[in-house]
């Protein structure tokens, strides 16, 4: 069985009431992709943590949704993913 493997937590608090965690994670299932997002409630302040369970309270996390993406799923999102980069980027001042 392959070794789980964290391999980026990005906080996400650009958008306070859209704010949280995302994890990305290999290695709980074989040749799939972990991707975890924490929701977190928009009066908490986010900005300085780096990681959910360093929140004070576990009833700051709001919502928390959990896949499993196959090699090719996990590409389509990078490809999406980039997509959405060129976008939002050509929309910025």
């Amino acid at each position: 069985m392959p070794q789980s493997v964290q391999l980026a937590m990005i906080r996400c608090n650009g958008v306070s009431y859209r704010q949280g965690f995302v994890e990305v994670s290999s290695g709980i299932h074989a040749r799939h992709v972990n991707v975890e997002v924490f929701n977190v409630h928009p009066d908490q302040d986010i900005s300085s943590l780096s990681r959910p369970d360093q929140l004070a309270s576990e009833d700051a996390i709001v919502g928390n949704t959990e896949v499993e993406l196959s090699i090719s799923e996990a590409n389509a999102l990078i490809e999406a993913l980039r997509k959405a980069v060129q976008l939002a980027t050509g929309l910025e001042a």
